[in-house]
């Protein structure tokens, strides 16, 4: 019941956004306060999402846009996951690479595009790494903090009871750990769709963001809106499935209600 109660609430704050929306764009018989060449009316960019699905692009742009987005999003999860507990478990090697890590993962998405697209080319491969690039430091650094934030205490008391370094990592680290890369998860699967539409954005054949740089050049506004609205919708589809997995998987975890 109350999941109802909540999908319900969403849907009608989406829907009251669209109406303010539709009516500041010069529909509902309101006088316009934005230009609607500038900014799409609601109804306009659903429609066009209609025809751009009608016309057999949509298809093959939201393909080639989610292959990239979920192979760099596994990659990255794994890599991630992966390097961090390596790096968690062998703290003098962390402390020499920790440094270089950062000044990675500081370097912007979008000017790593370019180098990408000369390295891998206009297919595929440059919008996965990409997508990964994004992704990995995420998950790193998340399961890196996740094995260096475990309760000390937990870690003495399996030791006084015998426990060895199996049980050290069954018991205490993992379980600690996986509620980090969870919660990574969440954010990562927004920020490989990001990655993958960066590179599309910079140099492609196909895929949603080369769609939207067209329709852009083109001032072909409702196009524009339409794929911005997909890739919101997109979005937010991939966290909610992260989430249900997220649940299912970390279901010993106390809910927020369960600790009040």
């Amino acid at each position: 019941m109350r999941t109802l109660r909540i999908a319900a609430q969403r849907l009608a704050f989406v829907a009251l956004i669209l109406l303010i929306w539709e009516g500041a764009t010069g529909g509902l018989g309101v006088p316009a306060v934005l230009d609607p060449i500038i900014v799409a009316r609601p109804s306009r960019a659903l429609t066009e999402i209609g025809a751009y699905w009608q016309s057999g692009l949509l298809a093959k742009d939201l393909t080639a846009t989610l292959e990239a987005a979920l192979i760099g999003l596994i990659l990255g999860m794994i890599g991630g996951v992966a390097f961090g507990l390596l790096l968690g478990y062998v703290r003098p090697v962390a402390e020499t690479v920790e440094p270089v890590l950062v000044g990675f993962n500081s370097l912007p998405r979008i000017a790593l595009a370019p180098v990408l697209i000369i390295a891998f080319g206009l297919g595929i491969a440059s919008k996965i790494f990409l997508a990964f690039f994004t992704v990995f430091f995420v998950v790193f650094f998340n399961t890196y903090l996740g094995i260096r934030s475990v309760d000390p205490d937990l870690v003495r008391a399996v030791r006084v009871m015998g426990g060895n370094r199996r049980d050290l990592a069954r018991l205490v680290i993992l379980p600690s750990v996986f509620s980090w890369i969870f919660a990574a998860l969440r954010t990562s699967v927004s920020f490989a769709l990001s990655g993958a539409v960066v590179g599309e954005f910079v140099g492609s054949t196909a895929g949603l963001g080369y769609r939207m740089t067209i329709a852009a050049g083109l001032l072909d506004t409702n196009r524009t809106y339409a794929i911005l609205l997909l890739l919101m919708v997109i979005a937010v589809t991939l966290v909610e499935i992260a989430k249900r997995v997220e649940d299912r998987l970390l279901r010993w975890r106390p809910s927020v209600a369960q600790l009040a």
